[in-house]
């Protein structure tokens, strides 16, 4: 059957490789334009491999084969067609520092000694493998030195490119497939080798990858994450995950966030990886997360949902064409309104691979210009007045560092750029025990309202709209107190409402504790120890809190003379 499998991937890039042009590669009828703008941009996102040896599988024609050879010390290309590597050797063997090879990467016969690699780099490899890719991953680790990279980008979903194909073997899988488990999987019968997938979804089963040759097998796995091995010496390793982001030419040209790449590193296994961890197996688990967006709609995991976006969106005045970044994006709900009401680019990170990975599925058939990435807002970089908006919704209370985030906010926007932040703060006081071990469980920072406007004028911006509310009327208070508990209140209605649906979708635990939750809430904003406020109105000791920031359009602006909270 594998054999079978491979003769079928084998045939069909025979048929569309006839003419080694980079259209018949990238099968896309405007394959030059992209690529001018596509390769720069993945061997951008590549870790620093100056002098380094590389492992190119999946090679093709050389698009990056060349590329990668100006700055590795040696560069071994692999492709399984003949006449492409053929090519790729013809157009590439000036370059003394390459190695041409005709191997299939799915083949237990292709090895390599341990540590030979500082790079493992591929580009449209493992949608062409169906089975025998467990296998091959455990092999890519040990060929990688320590604290090597494997960097790989797919198409996933469905086909990118325009090429018309009488049939297509591809195995256009979910970004998922790549990272999580939670998935029902074919295997091979004869031989147990895991292949195409089925996702369990919400009540449904997704169906993406027909394939005669496979029966269905329930069992947790994953093709990268946490991929465990030893080294001869005992050593336990596994794949951290660096980066993964969508190719942003491909939303540029198409509106179109299927290209994905991710970027690994072979680290010891009792290396901790912090927060990324805690965030997916504690606080943005996907079921957290699936329950969540349940209750607030489609694309969003906070109160309000879509009513709170429109509010808040419309004190920005975006116009046509601008580029905003949103920090700590989620599933993407916002990221989408934007991008089709007001037709901007939106640049989405966040730190849980979980959420980047429902928001590139919930972009499918929305033809939006929208990037996702997952990303560390305090170590990621952008070139300075990159962006005209940056906008953030209750993220930057994990932040450690607030002040040295809100410095490279303001280096990253335009002059005369907006930034909108809603936080959440505390009182000046100290909180309560109650409240204390809330905001420890969750491992929240958070500041007075004063001191989160001062840190932000420290920063530079000219003009800070801190709205405090702790000031206001307690009618006026209480008002907005009792929307907010409306809002709970007609939430908890609806999941008690459709308890028999939600269990059935979910489990009888999470309806629990969405109804436990919601009902903690009520009380805790009854008892007036939690606070939510909109803008323009106050809160008390934990409240929702809005920043309007504006950077300066002239240079010599002194901010710490006309600044104003």
């Amino acid at each position: 059957m594998f054999c079978e499998e491979r003769e079928m991937q084998k045939s069909y890039w025979m048929e569309h490789s006839a003419d080694l042009s980079v259209e018949a590669m990238m099968l896309d009828s405007k394959a030059f334009d992209l690529d001018r703008e596509e390769r720069p941009e993945v061997l951008s996102l590549l870790p620093p491999f100056e002098g380094k040896a590389i492992l190119e599988l999946g090679a093709g024609i050389g698009r990056f084969t060349g590329e990668l050879a100006k700055k590795a010390g040696q560069v071994l290309a692999v492709d399984f067609i003949e006449n492409v590597i053929k090519k790729n050797e013809n157009v590439n063997r000036h370059h003394k520092n390459v190695k041409f090879m005709c191997a299939d990467v799915t083949s237990p016969n292709l090895n390599f000694p341990e540590g030979s690699f500082d790079l493992i780099f591929s580009n449209w490899l493992l949608i062409a493998a169906c089975l025998g890719i467990l296998a091959a991953r455990k092999r890519m680790v040990k060929w990688l030195k320590d604290g090597g990279f494997i960097f790989f980008r797919e198409s996933c979903f469905h086909q990118s490119g325009d090429s018309k194909r009488k049939n297509n073997p591809t195995h256009y899988r979910e970004p998922r497939y790549y990272t999580k488990d939670c998935y029902f999987w074919l295997v091979c019968t004869p031989c147990g080798l895991p292949g195409c997938l089925f996702m369990l979804g919400v009540a449904r089963f997704k169906h993406y990858m027909p394939c005669p040759f496979l029966s269905l097998y329930s069992k947790d796995q994953k093709v990268f994450k946490e991929c465990l091995l030893r080294d001869g010496s005992g050593k336990s390793f596994e794949l951290s995950l660096i980066g993964c982001k969508c190719i942003g030419a491909y939303v540029r040209n198409k509106k179109n966030q299927n290209q994905v790449c991710w970027t690994w590193q072979k680290v010891r296994s009792e290396d901790d990886r912090g927060f990324q961890r805690f965030l997916d197996n504690v606080q943005y688990k996907c079921n957290g997360i699936l329950r969540y967006e349940r209750v607030f709609g489609q694309g969003f995991v906070s109160t309000g949902g879509i009513e709170t976006t429109k509010e808040f969106v419309a004190k920005l005045d975006l116009k046509p064409g601008q580029k905003v970044l949103d920090v700590g994006c989620g599933i993407g709900g916002g990221d989408f309104y934007m991008a089709e009401n007001f037709d901007v680019h939106v640049v989405g990170i966040d730190l849980s691979i979980n959420m980047i990975s429902f928001a590139l599925e919930r972009a499918i058939g929305l033809s939006c210009s929208v990037e996702f990435e997952v990303a560390d807002c305090t170590k990621k970089t952008y070139p300075d007045n990159t962006f005209d908006v940056i906008y953030s919704r209750d993220t930057i209370l994990h932040i450690q560092d607030k002040p040295a985030l809100f410095k490279m906010f303001f280096k990253w926007l335009k002059p005369g750029g907006k930034v909108l932040i809603s936080d959440y703060c505390k009182s000046a006081k100290p909180p309560s025990s109650e409240f204390a071990e809330y905001i420890k469980q969750r491992g929240y920072d958070l500041h007075s309202v004063e001191a989160y406007g001062q840190m932000l004028k420290d920063a530079g911006f000219g003009k800070v709209i801190a709205e405090d509310r702790t000031d206001q009327e307690f009618s006026l208070y209480n008002q907005f107190l009792c929307q907010f508990m409306t809002v709970l209140q007609r939430e908890l209605d609806a999941v008690e409402k459709e308890k028999k649906a939600f269990i059935t979708d979910f489990s009888e635990k999470d309806y629990d504790d969405i109804v436990g939750g919601w009902k903690a809430k009520l009380v805790r904003s009854s008892a007036g120890e939690q606070r939510w406020g909109l803008p323009g109105v106050g809160g008390r000791p934990f409240d929702f809190l809005c920043f309007g920031l504006w950077k300066p359009s002239c240079p010599a602006y002194n901010p710490s003379v006309d600044a104003s909270t």
